[in-house]
């Protein structure tokens, strides 16, 4: 079904790029000039907001008055509406009608995409209703079910949460019409989300057993492990401590099998918090201590800090106060002077062991920070500790005007607590109305059923009365139920046999992929020699053809990205030739010039495919690079895919040889390049994956590789290892809900 919807919407936008393909906006210009045709100049204005459209991806990486300026989809747009309108008053098939209206509807979407610069989002959501009136008129279920996923995040940055939750409501219904269950599965799990936001956990927890089991369903552990872990957080608010673990400890175990260890500190640092909020302090200590011991070894400052943090209260809770001191002051040396947690942190120890000097110091740290925050609840405590640490000094005057602004602003957050009140009465209305609907629909299905069998009985009697006619023919129909009794026993035991076979291929495939990840260097040894690094690594099914590098030689370093021909189980097997094609190269031949491991990679594995009466073609792609620490220099060499070298803030990239390793027809030796860094420069090695992915607003978008370099230089200033989250949370959001078409491996180092 998946794959359907995706058809469907690459069906419906593929006549209008290929109008645009090749055509400059002023050419089209000139072609609206000469045309008077309606039909074919509403196609032209499509084709210039096609044009116009790729602004907003410009945008997205580097808003500027040049790539906001976004006036011509607007003016376009509106043209196309206009020319629909006047056309579907005219006398015209159901066909060319329908055609019509979804050009009409795209041109919507261009207009809506001109109030995301500057941010209109009223005005948005309303041209986003036109369109999904329009697709419920067509009855386009795959556009239908895509335009309420842009209403509903037209309304939560609206903070209009009630209407989040009914064009949520909305999607479900038709999801579950449609049976598509990956759909079910993503609206229960917004649904479950809204519930926990707004503390109402009983619905949460409902809507999210729901979606757990269609996740075990559709054997789904990306959204698995995420349901997993909202589950065990609703339990944890709920202080059931024994079930939050066995969920979150669930969640943990399958992001430790796709290496994801910062969500794996992240989920350490919420166990621990449960269990100290319950005072359970010593299973407290035990899942702290995981985390920080990771957050330690990865080197990741800002999970450091709050879980030192977060062990430091839970000393103070023990009235052990020279411990808390001394882990939140630790926190305080990471996060810097200016933490404003580490301060109010330590200005409770010392208001606890009567310091009120050293009290009323960090008290100041932290007002200074959070007094003009725009969180109220920050403010509040801000306002709050302050009163307590001047009346504990004799400052009754500020203490006094401290204590009025708490004051005013916990009614403040009472109303807003009325406010969240009034809207849970509206989720549990909207939730009333759809439980009625849902009943009211079983009963139209009882009562058709009921129909079906009374007619099933008349149709009995009339069999009966036939079988008394024909009584003869009693034998013949007696030995044909004989046979197929016996059809339906072999076709028994051939489901039986198709669905063991089923279960040895997962088996081998779950094997595979402890075989593959075996091969690929630890994080722990990657860091080791590469410490200022990230690795982005995403396989597109369970095992990959991609795969990531690394050997150490003296004072170089080798390491590289590789992209094996195929995915999944193809994919894996070509990239464990070539792994070990790599390692013989450096380890067997005593290589290390990039190019010259390349030559010699490409001759072990065409060898080895050699070998087979088959005529293999499979082969590799790969960027490798020798670094030496002590001369600060880099050799490099690359099989189709290029090095990109960022330096003084401008990406440099240093082409390819254009052959694969593997069999090539004009095979030549490969080109070695010798690189100078500076301590400031970067280096990215990657697969194609990457910019290959297709997302955006309609799931049609191809990021394209000006894309990814657009990408690159916008997180060029945060550390490597939040680039690396960045990029990870930047495809996981263009995607949405378009599968991932190829495997994704992106390295960034900073030497």
């Amino acid at each position: 079904m998946k794959k359907l919807l995706l058809l469907l919407f690459t069906l419906t936008l593929f006549q209008q790029l290929c109008f645009a393909q090749g055509k400059t906006i002023d050419s089209l210009k000139r072609e609206l000039l000469n045309t008077k045709q309606d039909t074919t100049r509403l196609r032209i204005y499509l084709a210039l907001c096609e044009a116009g459209d790729l602004n907003i991806n410009k945008a997205m990486f580097n808003p500027t008055p040049d790539t906001v300026d976004l006036r011509n989809n607007f003016k376009y747009g509106e043209q196309v509406v206009k020319l629909a309108d006047k056309l579907l008053t005219q006398t015209i098939n159901g066909s060319e009608r329908k055609k019509i209206l979804k050009q009409k509807a795209l041109a919507l979407s261009y207009i809506s995409g001109f109030y995301l610069f500057p941010k209109n989002l009223y005005l948005k959501s309303e041209y986003d209703k036109k369109r999904l009136a329009i697709y419920q008129e067509i009855n386009d279920t795959a556009y239908i079910i895509g335009t309420i996923n842009i209403l509903s995040l037209d309304f939560r940055d609206m903070g209009n949460i009630p209407k989040v939750l009914e064009y949520y409501q909305k999607g479900l219904s038709i999801s579950k019409e449609m049976n598509y269950k990956k759909g079910i599965e993503n609206f229960l799990s917004a649904i479950a989300g809204i519930y926990k936001e707004q503390g109402d956990y009983s619905q949460a927890l409902e809507n999210s057993r729901k979606a757990l089991l269609l996740n075990y369903e559709l054997k789904d552990t990306i959204n698995l492990q995420r349901t997993l872990e909202t589950i065990g957080i609703i339990y944890g608010y709920l202080h059931n401590t024994r079930l939050a673990n066995e969920y979150l400890y669930k969640a943990i175990l399958l992001l430790e099998l796709k290496k994801d260890n910062i969500s794996v500190i992240a989920d350490y640092n919420i166990l621990g918090q449960m269990y100290a909020k319950n005072n359970d302090f010593s299973n407290a200590m035990i899942y702290y201590q995981k985390g920080l011991s990771m957050a330690e070894s990865l080197k990741i400052s800002g999970y450091l800090r709050a879980i030192l943090g977060n062990i430091g209260k839970t000393y103070l809770k023990q009235n052990n106060i020279e411990k808390a001191l001394e882990f939140h002051y630790k926190a305080l040396e990471i996060g810097g002077a200016n933490n404003p947690y580490s301060c109010e942190d330590l200005a409770n120890d010392y208001l606890k062991q009567k310091n009120y000097t050293k009290a009323k110091y960090y008290s100041d740290c932290y007002y200074k920070e959070m007094s003009q925050a725009s969180n109220l609840e920050n403010c509040k405590n801000a306002e709050q500790l302050a009163a307590k640490v001047d009346s504990c000094n004799k400052n009754y005057a500020d203490a006094y005007w401290h204590y009025k602004k708490y004051i005013l602003l916990r009614d403040k957050l009472n109303s807003e607590e009325v406010r969240k009140a009034a809207t849970q009465e509206k989720f549990q209305t909207e939730y009333d109305k759809q439980t009625a609907a849902d009943k009211a629909l079983q009963e139209k299905k009882d009562e058709i059923a009921k129909a079906e069998s009374k007619k099933q009985k008349l149709v009995i009697v009339f069999i009966g009365v036939g079988l008394l006619l024909v009584l003869v023919f009693a034998g013949f129909i007696f030995r044909s139920l004989r046979i197929r009794n016996k059809q339906n026993k072999i076709i028994f035991e051939q489901k039986t046999i198709v669905e063991e076979k089923q279960k040895e291929i997962l088996d081998s495939i779950e094997y595979a992929l402890r075989i593959q990840t075996a091969i690929l260097p630890p994080q722990k040894i990657v860091k080791q020699y590469l410490e200022n690094s990230f690795i982005l690594y995403k396989p597109k099914d369970i095992v990959a053809g991609d795969f990531y590098w690394m050997e150490t030689v003296n004072d170089l370093v080798l390491f590289a990205a590789c992209d094996c021909t195929g995915h999944g189980v193809p994919g894996a097997m070509v990239s464990v030739v070539c792994h070990n094609a790599l390692n013989r190269a450096v380890r067997e031949f005593g290589l290390t010039q990039p190019a010259a491991i390349l030559d010699k990679t490409a001759e072990i594995v065409i060898e080895n495919f050699s070998k087979s009466e088959e005529d293999i073609k499979d082969g590799m792609d790969i960027s490798l690079c020798a670094y030496n620490a002590k001369t600060k220099t880099i050799q490099w060499a690359g099989a189709n895919n290029p090095l990109w070298l960022l330096q003084n803030g401008e990406l440099i990239e240093t082409k390819a040889d254009k052959q694969p390793i593997g069999m090539n027809e004009d095979s030549k030796p490969f080109t070695n390049h010798t690189f100078n860094l500076n301590p400031t420069d970067t280096i990215y090695l990657f697969t194609d994956g990457f910019a290959d992915q297709f997302g955006g607003d309609t799931g049609q978008k191809k990021l394209t590789k000006r894309g990814f370099k657009d990408l690159i230089l916008s997180v060029q200033n945060k550390p490597l290892h939040e680039q690396g989250i960045a990029l990870d949370k930047f495809i996981t959001e263009f995607r949405k809900s378009v599968e991932q078409i190829d495997d994704i491996l992106v390295m960034g180092v900073k030497v």
